[in-house]
């Protein structure tokens, strides 16, 4: 669930917040379940002051037979009466039934003896003072219970909001170290880590970082992009090696062709001179063979300029081709290979073709590699069917098909991977491909093979286009 380090610290704010939320609402209730207990304090000590209130008139009455305070009594005992039906459960759930049961007798015994002194004064002497005296005496015990029980459970409501902040302050900083330790954990020993590895891969050290990590968040997909990185930094290296033994098979190949070029010009030279100086003395089957001798000397002369073509460096740069005129200079270098191993070959161009930006010689390079693949692929012959068409307003699509055997499924996600190859030991060394891969991106486009067991194999080749506004 928690697997990347934005979703852990998601869920650190959201625990903070939630805390601090919490906390902000058990403190709103807990100062709002004081001041109701205040409240009732309140209204409990109205009750302790009414029922100190007629303690207060009972002397009267029972030294003075003041038949006035005994109206008093009267008044504040029905206030008391009010306030005990008001405060009735508050008053059973801090002292009980039972002695809340006891309290009302006892009022109500108290009341009905002063309702008859205020219709007889005169019958205070029947009356058992002793008795109501303990029963008021009862009645201010009672109340003043209720006040200390309350105000008991004021201070240790009071008491435990005051221990809140500290609990959440534990929480924070548990979360806090908690989160700590996993940023020096995993976040810093990371980067450390990756600070070391950088410095080997700047010192020719392209091995990838050991990670078994079964989590799945941004540290475990740097590393990985890191390892792709340093496999895609040492790919590049083997391509530029190989790309420097290219130039230098070109320089071989160059100084060859010109030191090849003169005596085959000699040679056309030399038949041409016979030809003409004694073609009267000739017998027909002189002439043709003069005339084969010529004409090997001018396809000698086609293959040696094709290599001179082949061979010549420049630089990288870009300018604007037609795509088929870097197929068809590049089939006349492999021309013969394919037509004296008894492979067909077919090309077809759609009419509305555009321009390209690219590099001739690379281009080349990329359809000669794939061309020689389709021709080793059948060494018994077959087809080689080249299509190139739009394939969008923006790209160039280029099928290359061979009938040959079609390449394992296993092997079609490592085709492009560097030094795979499914030729024999001492057939290839598996540079072609990635070498035409590179090539491809660094136009811009993109390679992609499909391939089916003894039906053949497809790379299909998309490279930009220039549209016809660039053009203009």
């Amino acid at each position: 669930m928690l697997q990347t380090i934005r979703s852990k610290l998601i869920f650190a704010t959201c625990i903070i917040f939630f805390s601090v939320c919490t906390l902000t609402g058990l403190n709103l209730w807990s100062f709002s379940y004081i001041n109701k207990l205040m409240v009732l304090s309140e209204r409990f000590s109205d009750l302790a002051n009414n029922i100190l209130e007629v303690r207060r008139f009972e002397k009267n009455i029972f030294l003075y037979y003041d038949k006035e305070s005994v109206g008093e009594v009267i008044t504040y005992l029905e206030r008391t009466d009010e306030l005990v039906e008001e405060l009735s459960a508050d008053i059973i759930r801090l002292n009980g039934m039972k002695r809340f049961s006891e309290f009302r007798q006892n009022l109500s015994a108290y009341h009905q003896n002063m309702k008859r002194l205020k219709l007889n004064i005169g019958e205070v002497a029947g009356i058992n003072q002793e008795q109501m005296r303990s029963e008021g005496k009862s009645m201010v015990d009672f109340v003043n219970e209720l006040i200390k029980i309350k105000r008991n459970k004021i201070h240790k409501t009071i008491y435990r909001i005051s221990l809140l902040p500290f609990a959440f302050l534990g929480i924070f900083i548990l979360v806090t170290v908690l989160f700590s330790i996993f940023i020096s954990r995993r976040l810093f020993y990371t980067l450390s880590m990756l600070k070391k590895k950088t410095r080997e891969v700047g010192s020719g050290d392209f091995t990838p970082i050991s990670f078994k990590d079964p989590h799945n968040d941004e540290i475990s997909g740097l590393i990985r992009a890191f390892n792709l990185m340093a496999t895609a930094l040492e790919t590049n290296q083997e391509n530029l090696l190989q790309s420097r033994k290219m130039a230098a098979l070109g320089t071989f190949t160059a100084g060859i062709a010109h030191e090849l070029n003169n005596p085959i010009n000699n040679i056309s030279l030399t038949a041409e001179t016979f030809l003409d100086e004694y073609s009267e003395r000739l017998d027909p089957e002189g002439k043709e063979m003069l005339n084969d001798i010529i004409a090997q000397v001018e396809r000698a002369n086609d293959i040696v300029r094709n290599l001179l073509d082949f061979s010549r460096t420049e630089e990288s740069s870009f300018s604007d081709l037609d795509i088929k005129d870097v197929i068809n200079s590049t089939i006349k270098l492999i021309k013969n290979q394919i037509k004296f191993s008894g492979i067909k070959l077919n090309i077809i161009f759609s009419p509305d073709l555009l321009q390209i930006k690219g590099n001739l010689r690379s281009l080349q390079q990329v359809f000669l590699n794939l061309l020689i693949n389709a021709h080793q692929a059948m060494p018994n012959g077959g087809s080689i069917e080249i299509k190139a068409y739009p394939e969008s307003p923006r790209f160039i699509r280029i099928d290359i098909t061979d009938t040959g055997p079609g390449i394992p499924p296993e092997s079609l996600e490592k085709i492009f991977e560097p030094f795979y190859t499914t030729k024999g030991i001492g057939k290839g060394v598996g540079l072609g491909l990635s070498v035409t891969y590179s090539l491809i991106k660094n136009h811009g486009g993109n390679i992609k093979v499909t391939s089916e067991a003894g039906r053949g194999t497809t790379f299909s080749i998309f490279i930009p286009s220039i549209t016809k506004a660039e053009n203009r």
